[in-house]
């Protein structure tokens, strides 16, 4: 079986922040090194989605091309999601000949089986620049409470939801002038109420696979509701040339060639081996934030099915509800407030990765705040996890130096029996919940074998063993001691998937430079070297110069 694991395309209008991150790259991400870790055959597909209107703004605002505007910030979102700790497979963008080729093959065969139709609407017409106005090149007085500077589409200021019309004195965003008039215009859309059954059975059947409950259900409120036409064109300059005769001046509609991207984006990356994974035995596991589940679990599916292309549908769609910023100023359309770019210069990106990982919103909004981050860094990342795997290897160094001691399982005693079954338990629990993608838990899992491991070595106080001289005692501490190793060598392994760093220096004590490639961590071998020196705390607590700097974003 292969697996194809994607996030949500981040928009390369800015640099994401980190409710973006926590929202669909980093669980993708996370999960993706787990299946790595498993042997599995999986390949993790992100890039940046180029097109839209927001790019095409900034592009005039800064005396660029589209293309030069959003090739730019692919290069720098890129290098900071490596910089974050993430390892795609291929991290693409959507302006490719590749996406072209499969967006114009998914277009063509929708038009011939008749799911694409014609629509009419009335849009704001700029008479300076000669062109229509998509709902965010215009702006105006919101009607409701006053703001001068409302979207075409919403009301900053008050939140409601607005159209062009409403807006008092709407100017034009790219000339700034008022010389607007509203035309009709034509475009295409994808009629969705054609597939409606077939979109309905495919969420039915598929939704048991590990789907999150928000997809589920917004999912079946939308069908309840029925299903309508989208468009898929809209008129702007920016985006793919639509190949039919009297669309030539539209272009593709955002979220049709983004979504598609997924595929284009895999046969840029390999075009003898993208087919393998789109149309042979394979499961597509999407990750994405709340906002993004109407175009994954029904337009993304129904363009699939009303092609019949032979593409696979999604397997798993698991979308996180929204981090909320407590006290910290995220926003990407802005370009301010706490970016992951900022973020690295404030702390490591294992840090964030566990930090992220911790919050990770499964269930409900999860709000970040300075406080909650010094807890988490402070308390468990620290205190709990590093005191404990600190604590093993000064025992260890201090008494055996750089040898894993001899281990006798003829003389356990009850206390080691019983540390022994109850990491076990963890062990399994933690891939249980990695196949059933609760993350978060399957962290926690991990925190609690360092809490067993704390409680431990508190119970069998292996530092008044080591006072001793009788055989009896040394095969004891020497038990201990290997127990304690043998723990620190699964986290090691386990931490992995959410803090890649730190699982690369625990496992090179043990003269390993990667995770084990299958889901059973083996056991130390007594006798083998350890690469340990004189142990020094693998992390550190925030202290006044991150809390500072964590402060500029409040």
């Amino acid at each position: 079986m292969k697996y194809i694991i994607t996030s949500a395309l981040p928009y390369a209008e800015g640099m994401p922040h980190l409710g973006n991150m926590v929202g669909s790259i980093l669980p993708a991400d996370i999960y993706y090194k787990f299946m790595k870790m498993c042997g599995e055959d999986a390949i993790f597909i992100c890039g940046s989605d180029q097109h839209g209107t927001p790019i095409e703004l900034q592009a005039i605002k800064k005396g660029l091309t589209p293309k030069e505007l959003a090739d730019s910030m692919h290069n720098k979102i890129k290098s900071s999601l490596e910089n974050f700790g993430c390892t795609f497979t291929y991290y693409g963008k959507t302006d490719t000949e590749e996406n072209k080729e499969v967006v114009y093959q998914i277009f063509n065969s929708l038009y011939k089986n008749g799911y694409i139709v014609e629509v009419s609407s009335e849009l704001a017409y700029c008479k300076i620049d000669k062109r229509f106005l998509t709902d965010r090149l215009i702006e105006g007085t919101c009607p409701y409470c006053g703001y001068e500077g409302a979207r075409g589409d919403q009301c900053e200021n008050c939140g409601r939801l607005l159209s062009p019309k409403e807006l008092i004195k709407p100017h034009c965003t790219i000339c700034g002038k008022e010389e607007i008039e509203f035309r009709q215009t034509k475009n295409l859309a994808f009629d969705m109420s054609l597939l409606q059954n077939k979109i309905e059975e495919f969420i039915k059947k598929n939704s048991k696979h590990n789907w999150s409950k928000n997809a589920i259900n917004h999912s079946l409120n939308y069908i309840k509701r029925g299903l309508e036409k989208r468009d898929i064109t809209r008129d702007l300059k920016w985006g793919f040339p639509v190949p039919l005769k009297g669309f030539e001046e539209k272009v593709f509609y955002v979220w049709f060639d983004a979504v598609i991207g997924y595929i284009g984006i895999t046969k840029e990356w390999n075009k003898e081996k993208w087919e393998e994974y789109w149309k042979g035995r394979s499961r597509l596991i999407q990750f994405m934030g709340k906002d993004n589940i109407e175009f994954h679990t029904l337009m993304w599916p129904g363009i699939l099915i009303g092609s019949k292309s032979g593409y696979i549908l999604p397997y798993t769609i698991y979308a996180y509800e929204y981090l909320l910023a407590n006290g910290l100023k995220f926003s990407k359309s802005k370009g301010i407030g706490l970016n992951i770019e900022n973020a690295l210069e404030i702390l490591p990106s294992d840090y964030w990765r566990f930090i992220l990982a911790e919050l990770l919103p499964e269930n409900g909004d999860v709000e970040i705040s300075i406080e909650r981050i010094m807890e988490i860094v402070n308390n468990d990342l620290n205190n709990l996890l590093g005191n404990f795997i600190h604590r093993s290897l000064s025992l260890a160094f201090s008494n055996f130096g750089n040898e894993v001691p001899l281990f006798s399982e003829d003389i356990l005693n009850a206390k080691e029996k019983k540390m022994i079954k109850e990491i076990e338990k963890k062990e399994r629990e933690y891939f249980r919940n990695f196949r059933s993608i609760k993350i978060r838990e399957a962290l926690k899992n991990v925190l609690e074998i360092a809490s067993i491991g704390n409680s431990f070595i508190s119970e069998t106080e292996p530092w008044s063993l080591a006072k001793k001289e009788d055989n009896e005692s040394k095969m004891r501490l020497a038990n201990i001691v290997y127990l304690l190793l043998q723990s620190v060598y699964k986290i090691g392994n386990l931490v992995y998937p959410f803090m890649p760093d730190s699982s690369k220096k625990i496992l090179s004590i043990f003269n390993e430079s990667s995770p084990e490639s299958s889901c059973v961590v083996s056991s130390l071998r007594s006798g083998s070297k350890l690469n340990l020196s004189k142990p020094e705390p693998l992390f550190k607590k925030i202290g006044e110069k991150e809390i500072e700097l964590l402060k500029k974003f409040s």
